[in-house]
């Protein structure tokens, strides 16, 4: 495998000089009147007013998005028109849920290769302003209907049609290939591996109690900004949690999503998709020292990867992770923290046996032994994607953001950070911080 080497040509690393979010907000509340651009424009905003650095210093920023509106095909163009930077080499990417890591790997790849010193990642979704469509047998028929010649045969076209064809579908929020929603798959994993659903809801829980705390101690504060969105008539200033989320009885009260006598996948043990942002601003190390600022942390090694779609498709956090510790050099137990998506209870228990399975390493990731056991105190410790949500595009940069804030307040470390997603994709980082 080829050594992987994040310095520029200088020998700089790529700093993560500062992050922040929106609050997550479930769909239709606090974020409703919002697109993913409004969202997107006013965390960067916010983001580069904490900084306080000269603007002309952004040369380039990536967003990720994953539900796209059709009308507003680049949506990173339109934030950095709106924040009044035209100069700025602005594109947008889309890759799943870990669409945010993605849109950071690219910036950093262009510190790397000196093309820039400086750029901002983010990731923004807006499950509210999801857009409809009508079905493509309407479409055509309606084209077909311009072409006719005649008002008879235009009539007879249109009676072609029914009611039926007319109504609106949504966002499709399932894998293409396999037409498997994110639930579908989860429970399939459950049952390949054995997850009942006591234990998946158990996690559940306990994702909700940390996020909870989490908020109760204030250790979210400083990276999640109290926001003021449209119509500027009240503010959104934390995460919507789930108090009852908290106690054993909100769990039995929920039905298995698929109708199956065996389904152990419901509502309360996967993430709800909800509203919101986050962004990220990259430097090379010594252009943010000579601006006298202190990053966050640093980048020490990635991986994206992808994986087979019809078995176990969210196991990319396991094959990602196990790239990205060995391109670092290093073992599961030398990092501090851990945090991984999750895209369901089920997908995490099961990706936790992956860590520890040498079956699955050898017949897998081709290593001799497998990463090793998952320390729970070390994974998630301020709740996850279950209590958050799940903006899709944005949820890889909030465990990015969490990781690296807890590590500067024990005084530095090491973190591992990463995330599965639809499509068979994987991604993993190691972040250190001093």
């Amino acid at each position: 495998m080829a050594k992987q080497n994040l310095l520029t040509a200088t020998g700089e690393r790529v700093a993560i000089v500062a992050g922040l979010r929106s609050p997550f907000v479930h769909r239709d509340t606090g974020f409703k009147s919002s697109y993913a651009t409004d969202l997107g424009t006013m965390v960067t905003n916010e983001l580069l007013s904490r900084v306080a650095i000269n603007r002309q210093e952004i040369e380039q920023l990536v967003f990720g998005q994953v539900i796209q509106q059709p009308d507003i095909p680049n949506p990173s163009r339109e934030i950095a028109l709106a924040l009044n930077m035209p100069y700025v080499q602005a594109y947008t990417l889309s890759s799943s849920c870990l669409s945010g890591l993605q849109a950071l790997v690219n910036v950093a790849g262009s510190i790397v290769s000196g093309s820039i010193s400086t750029g901002i990642a983010g990731g923004v979704d807006s499950i509210s302003n999801a857009p409809f469509s009508i079905s493509a047998r309407v479409v055509h028929q309606f084209k077909e209907m311009w072409k006719a010649p005649s008002l008879e045969e235009k009539y007879h076209r249109f009676r072609q049609l029914s009611w039926r064809d007319f109504k609106p579908h949504g966002v499709n929020l399932k894998d293409y290939m396999t037409q498997m929603s994110v639930a579908e798959i989860s429970e399939q994993m459950a049952q390949q591996y054995h997850i009942n659903r006591e234990a998946q809801d158990e996690y559940a829980r306990q994702s909700h109690i940390k996020a909870q705390n989490a908020w109760k101690l204030g250790l979210l504060k400083n990276e999640v900004m109290p926001s003021f969105p449209r119509p500027y008539t009240d503010f959104v200033i934390s995460d919507t949690l789930i108090p009852a989320a908290a106690k054993p009885a909100y769990y039995e009260r929920a039905t298995p999503i698929m109708s199956k006598n065996y389904a152990t996948v419901t509502s309360a043990n996967m993430p709800l998709a909800v509203d919101g942002a986050a962004t990220v601003l990259l430097m090379r190390e010594n252009r943010a020292k000579e601006l006298g600022l202190s990053p966050l942390g640093y980048i020490k090694s990635y991986a994206i990867t992808g994986n087979d779609i019809w078995q176990n498709m969210f196991m990319g956090a396991t094959v990602a992770s196990h790239l990205a510790l060995e391109r670092a050099n290093l073992q599961l137990q030398d990092v501090d923290f851990i945090d991984i998506h999750e895209t369901s209870a089920s997908q995490m228990l099961v990706n936790q046996q992956l860590f520890a399975s040498n079956e699955f390493a050898k017949n897998q990731l081709n290593r001799t032994a497998c990463l090793g056991e998952i320390d729970p105190e070390k994974l998630n410790h301020l709740g996850g994607s279950i209590a958050f949500g799940n903006p899709r595009a944005a949820t890889s940069l909030r465990i990015l953001i969490q990781s690296l804030n807890a590590l500067k307040r024990q005084g530095g470390g090491l973190s591992l950070v990463a995330s599965s997603g639809l499509g068979g994709l994987g991604a993993a980082m190691v972040l250190e911080s001093e």
